[in-house]
Protein backbone atom coordinates (compact mmCIF):
# COMPACT_ATOMS: atom_id res chain seq x y z
CA UNK A 1 0.00 0.00 0.00
CA UNK A 2 1.57 3.37 -1.00
CA UNK A 3 2.28 5.87 1.78
CA UNK A 4 -0.57 8.21 0.76
CA UNK A 5 -2.97 5.32 0.63
CA UNK A 6 -1.85 4.17 4.08
CA UNK A 7 -2.39 7.67 5.50
CA UNK A 8 -5.79 7.89 3.83
CA UNK A 9 -6.78 4.52 5.28
CA UNK A 10 -5.61 5.56 8.77
CA UNK A 11 -7.59 8.82 8.53
CA UNK A 12 -10.70 6.97 7.40
CA UNK A 13 -10.37 4.49 10.27
CA UNK A 14 -9.92 7.31 12.78
CA UNK A 15 -12.96 9.14 11.38
CA UNK A 16 -15.05 5.98 11.65
CA UNK A 17 -13.98 5.54 15.26
CA UNK A 18 -14.95 9.16 15.98
CA UNK A 19 -18.41 8.62 14.47
CA UNK A 20 -18.90 5.58 16.70
CA UNK A 21 -17.65 7.48 19.76
CA UNK A 22 -20.04 10.37 19.04
CA UNK A 23 -22.92 7.92 18.70
CA UNK A 24 -22.02 6.14 21.93
CA UNK A 25 -21.13 9.24 23.99
CA UNK A 26 -23.71 11.75 22.73
CA UNK A 27 -25.42 11.64 26.12
CA UNK A 28 -22.22 12.72 27.85
CA UNK A 29 -22.04 16.02 25.95
CA UNK A 30 -22.23 18.91 28.43
CA UNK A 31 -23.17 22.28 26.92
CA UNK A 32 -21.76 24.11 29.92
CA UNK A 33 -18.25 22.88 29.09
CA UNK A 34 -18.19 24.08 25.46
CA UNK A 35 -19.82 23.95 22.08
CA UNK A 36 -20.74 20.77 20.27
CA UNK A 37 -18.03 21.54 17.69
CA UNK A 38 -15.38 21.80 20.41
CA UNK A 39 -16.53 18.49 21.88
CA UNK A 40 -16.43 16.82 18.46
CA UNK A 41 -12.97 18.21 17.64
CA UNK A 42 -11.66 17.08 21.03
CA UNK A 43 -12.99 13.56 20.45
CA UNK A 44 -11.39 13.46 16.99
CA UNK A 45 -8.05 14.78 18.21
CA UNK A 46 -7.93 12.36 21.14
CA UNK A 47 -8.83 9.43 18.88
CA UNK A 48 -6.11 10.36 16.38
CA UNK A 49 -3.50 10.70 19.13
CA UNK A 50 -4.56 7.35 20.62
CA UNK A 51 -4.14 5.68 17.22
CA UNK A 52 -0.68 7.21 16.73
CA UNK A 53 0.43 6.18 20.21
CA UNK A 54 -0.85 2.64 19.68
CA UNK A 55 1.19 2.46 16.46
CA UNK A 56 4.27 3.79 18.29
CA UNK A 57 4.43 6.89 16.08
CA UNK A 58 4.17 9.56 18.78
CA UNK A 59 7.16 10.61 20.80
CA UNK A 60 6.44 12.48 23.99
CA UNK A 61 8.59 14.74 26.08
CA UNK A 62 7.99 16.72 29.24
CA UNK A 63 6.04 19.92 28.66
CA UNK A 64 8.97 21.92 30.08
CA UNK A 65 10.88 21.23 26.85
CA UNK A 66 8.34 23.27 24.90
CA UNK A 67 9.66 26.50 26.43
CA UNK A 68 12.79 26.23 24.28
CA UNK A 69 10.87 25.74 21.04
CA UNK A 70 10.20 28.81 18.98
CA UNK A 71 7.23 29.06 16.67
CA UNK A 72 8.60 30.40 13.36
CA UNK A 73 5.17 31.67 12.34
CA UNK A 74 4.92 35.44 12.72
CA UNK A 75 2.13 36.78 14.89
CA UNK A 76 -0.94 38.03 13.05
CA UNK A 77 -0.33 41.51 14.43
CA UNK A 78 3.23 41.47 13.08
CA UNK A 79 2.04 40.29 9.67
CA UNK A 80 -0.55 43.07 9.54
CA UNK A 81 2.03 45.67 10.58
CA UNK A 82 4.49 44.47 7.94
CA UNK A 83 1.80 44.61 5.25
CA UNK A 84 0.89 48.14 6.32
CA UNK A 85 4.53 49.22 6.26
CA UNK A 86 5.03 47.69 2.81
CA UNK A 87 1.92 49.49 1.50
CA UNK A 88 3.13 52.80 2.96
CA UNK A 89 6.60 52.29 1.47
CA UNK A 90 5.16 51.55 -1.97
CA UNK A 91 2.94 54.63 -1.73
CA UNK A 92 5.95 56.78 -0.81
CA UNK A 93 8.09 55.23 -3.56
CA UNK A 94 5.40 56.29 -6.03
CA UNK A 95 5.91 59.93 -4.98
CA UNK A 96 9.58 59.88 -6.02
CA UNK A 97 10.69 60.95 -9.47
CA UNK A 98 10.98 57.97 -11.83
CA UNK A 99 14.77 57.79 -11.94
CA UNK A 100 15.11 58.21 -8.17
CA UNK A 101 12.65 55.41 -7.46
CA UNK A 102 14.45 53.15 -9.93
CA UNK A 103 17.82 53.93 -8.31
CA UNK A 104 16.47 53.16 -4.82
CA UNK A 105 14.90 49.89 -6.00
CA UNK A 106 18.04 48.81 -7.81
CA UNK A 107 20.37 49.76 -4.96
CA UNK A 108 18.40 48.41 -2.04
CA UNK A 109 16.31 45.59 -3.50
CA UNK A 110 18.74 44.26 -6.10
CA UNK A 111 22.01 45.07 -4.33
CA UNK A 112 23.62 47.29 -6.97
CA UNK A 113 26.45 49.54 -5.81
CA UNK A 114 26.67 53.31 -6.34
CA UNK A 115 29.40 52.68 -8.94
CA UNK A 116 27.23 50.25 -10.88
CA UNK A 117 24.27 52.62 -10.82
CA UNK A 118 26.44 55.53 -11.91
CA UNK A 119 27.91 53.51 -14.79
CA UNK A 120 24.45 52.40 -15.99
CA UNK A 121 23.15 55.96 -16.06
CA UNK A 122 26.39 57.63 -17.24
CA UNK A 123 26.38 59.75 -14.09
CA UNK A 124 29.32 60.55 -11.78
CA UNK A 125 29.37 58.41 -8.62
CA UNK A 126 29.10 61.49 -6.39
CA UNK A 127 25.97 62.62 -8.22
CA UNK A 128 24.44 59.15 -7.85
CA UNK A 129 25.17 59.16 -4.12
CA UNK A 130 23.55 62.59 -3.77
CA UNK A 131 20.49 61.54 -5.78
CA UNK A 132 19.96 58.43 -3.65
CA UNK A 133 20.54 60.39 -0.43
CA UNK A 134 17.90 62.98 -1.42
CA UNK A 135 15.47 60.23 -2.39
CA UNK A 136 16.00 58.47 0.95
CA UNK A 137 15.34 61.72 2.81
CA UNK A 138 12.09 62.15 0.85
CA UNK A 139 11.11 58.59 1.72
CA UNK A 140 11.84 59.16 5.41
CA UNK A 141 9.73 62.33 5.40
CA UNK A 142 6.88 60.56 3.64
CA UNK A 143 6.96 57.59 6.01
CA UNK A 144 6.84 59.75 9.16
Amino acid sequence: MPADSAHTHEAEEAAQEVYIAVWQKAGSFDESRGTAMTWLITLARNRAVDRLRAAGKVMTAPLDYADGLADPTPLASDTAEIADTERRLLDCMATLEGRDADCIKTAFFQGSTYSELAARSSTPVGTMKSRIRRALLKLRECLQ
